[in-house]
């Protein structure tokens, strides 16, 4: 619990009460290596803070997968987009080790949004950070080479080489893992 108070109140400042109440009503979730959070055409009921881990959100097109995105240490994760509309997910969401997540329900989530005005104002700024980062993500895969996309990734998160399997992250950069691992040679940063 304290990571995600770290990560909670690096963006906002809850009192006591709200602090207590909002951080009871989450629930340790251990996810072995390799097992799924959430599968395509399940409705996702939590919202998840990982304290310990590495997850990987892909979908699947024509039979390939391809990486969406990665979650590690005091992030948020979860199928995002059913949890919101409480609809079918159509992503994947999968434990690329054995991960130790802390997990709230929609229910709970919601009451605590109508409750205390500080945990409204931090999903706000979280659906915020969240947006921003979805653009700036598409601008990088639209119009930046596959160097300049590898050159961001690695200077954004260097440590993700140690942590997820080269294919994955050379599917999340939209190249081939010929061209990601030629890029990894010639590109020292």
């Amino acid at each position: 619990m304290k990571n995600l108070q770290k990560v909670l109140f690096d963006m906002v400042n809850f009192d006591t009460e709200a602090w207590n109440d909002f951080s009871s009503r989450w629930k340790i979730k251990k996810v072995p290596k390799n097992e799924f959070l959430i599968k395509k055409g399940m409705v996702e009921k939590h919202f998840y803070f990982v304290n310990k881990g590495v997850l990987r959100a892909y979908h699947i097109k024509d039979g390939e997968e391809i990486c969406i995105g990665f979650t590690y240490d005091n992030d948020f994760s979860g199928g995002y987009d059913s949890f919101l509309t409480e609809k079918p997910t159509q992503f994947y969401i999968q434990a690329l080790v054995d991960s130790e997540l802390l997990a709230i329900s929609r229910e709970d989530m919601n009451l605590m949004f109508d409750r205390y005005k500080s945990v409204e104002r931090w999903g706000r700024l979280f659906n915020e950070k969240l947006l921003l980062g979805k653009g700036l993500r598409e601008v990088a895969i639209l119009s930046y080479s596959a160097e300049e996309r590898y050159r961001r990734l690695m200077t954004q998160s260097p440590h993700c080489l140690q942590l997820i399997p080269q294919k994955y992250l050379a599917s999340y950069l939209a190249m081939t893992p010929e061209t990601f691992s030629r890029l990894r040679k010639k590109v020292k940063i």
